[in-house]
């Protein structure tokens, strides 16, 4: 039995096959996969996984090269050429601004933390070029937090000094070529902390926003973190433009 002859009759009656943690997974209209497919499938069930799995890009780790370009993704792509005047209304970066309070901060144990996870998570200390290609620098400098004491003022002036840092961060936008790519600043009042954070979206979501917060969180309130993540931003970009080269790709891709 070949099984990319197989394969291709499937696909050629409609029925979508392929691996997934260990199992045979498959997709086709209603009522299109017979019994004697299902019997057909039970035979050749691990001549096709071995077939489909090493077709399949793998994603895996490559420390070695952590620190060779790599490609943008689209959306990341989009917010760099919004950035230029290339489109009527642009010239605007893509850009996340988060705002915390605390009853309290030290921010000592801040900047130990926002270290921790710079050196954590690679993307934080990527750069970007208008080539089209990103990197992740080797060695950066300690991250530095920027601090404002303002427990000497009075409520009304402390919320006034609050805003314009407010003010300078929401809308903080600086070369993608230079590290870094986001800024962190605690401001300090008589009855509050507050923890100003921006970014530019080249290098975070929504979802890995939430998921520094949530590590800053444990970090800052004394839990250790887990083991650093083995696949970087880079491994997953690439391993995605390779299954992008895939015939199942062009299948998924024709069918929906």
């Amino acid at each position: 039995m070949n099984i990319a002859e197989l394969l291709a009759r499937y696909a050629d009656d409609g029925v979508t096959l392929w691996a997934q943690d260990g199992q045979l997974r498959f997709r086709a209209p209603q009522g299109r996969l017979t019994d004697t497919h299902r019997a057909e499938l039970r035979t050749h069930k691990e001549a096709i996984l071995r077939h489909l799995e090493a077709a399949q890009p793998a994603l895996r780790a490559d420390p070695d090269n952590r620190h060779e370009p790599f490609p943008l993704t689209d959306i990341q792509a989009a917010y760099l050429i919004g950035r230029t005047d290339a489109y009527a209304y642009g010239g605007v970066g893509c850009h996340a601004y988060v705002e915390l309070e605390y009853p309290d901060l030290d921010v000592d144990r801040v900047a130990s933390v926002w270290r921790e996870l710079v050196q954590r998570h690679d993307v934080l200390r990527a750069v970007v070029h208008h080539d089209g290609y990103q990197r992740v620098l080797p060695d950066v400098p300690a991250p530095t937090v920027g601090t404002d004491d303002l427990t000497a003022l009075e409520a009304a002036a402390a919320d006034a000094r609050v805003a314009r840092t407010r003010a300078r961060l929401s809308t903080r936008e600086t070369p993608t070529d230079q590290w870094p790519l986001f800024e962190v600043h605690v401001t300090r009042t008589a009855e509050r902390a507050v923890l100003h954070l921006a970014f530019d979206m080249l290098v975070v979501d929504h979802a890995s926003l939430r998921l520094l917060l949530a590590e800053f969180r444990r970090g800052y309130g004394g839990t250790a973190l887990s083991d650093a993540p083995r696949v970087t931003f880079r491994d997953y970009v690439l391993a995605r433009r390779a299954l992008a080269g895939t015939d199942g790709h062009a299948r998924d891709r024709g069918y929906w």
